[in-house]
Formats: structure tokens, sequence, C-alpha cells
């Protein structure tokens, strides 16, 4: 099981614990199949981060992919293809965020 970001939730994505509102009401039960409508009303509800059934390592090795693009990098002053490598890394911060559940 594994900590997500609600704003990477997929449809399909199974909750491996109950996700209650602050008032402890369960908005949707353990075990529970997402959709598209139900990850719209955990959002529109305030929550920030559930647990979904899945592997915690099943993500990417974003320090690994990194790397590889600082290594391809190396070297570069164009100032266009810098920015591109900044749009990378600003997706890889996503990354992180989804798969540590911030």
């Amino acid at each position: 099981m594994r900590r997500v970001n609600v704003k990477f939730l997929r449809s399909g994505q199974v909750l491996a614990d109950a996700v209650k509102n602050s008032g402890g009401a369960v908005l949707c039960p353990m075990g529970y199949t997402l959709t598209e409508k139900a990850i719209e009303r955990l959002q529109n509800a305030g929550v920030v981060s559930i647990w979904i059934e899945g592997d915690p390592d099943a993500g990417p090795d974003v320090n690994k992919l990194e790397a590889n693009l600082n290594k391809r990098f190396d070297g570069i002053d164009d100032p266009i293809l810098l920015r591109i490598k900044a749009l990378i890394q600003k997706r890889f911060d996503l990354l992180r965020a989804e798969y540590s559940g911030e």
C-alpha cells in the first residue's frame, strides 16, 4: 500500500483504507475502486491524500531519471534547451510528490 496525493489519483485504483471526513464519516470504504466522479468528490471534500493498494516501490526511480537528465544536459548552455530541462525537472518534482503522498 502507498499514500497518494488526491491530485494524482486515477480511476481504477483501489483504496487500502477507508477515507473519512474530519467528522469521522466514511466517504469511501476500504476496498472501493475509484472512479473519476469519486476522485472529484474527494477533492471537493478537502481530502489531501489517501492510502491505495499497490507496491510502495511501484513508482519510477525519479533520482535515477534525474541523474540521467543531468548527464544528458551536462555542458549545455543553450537557453531553450535549459528551459526544456527545467520543465522535465518540474515533472520529476510532481512524480516525487505523487509517490510520496505530499
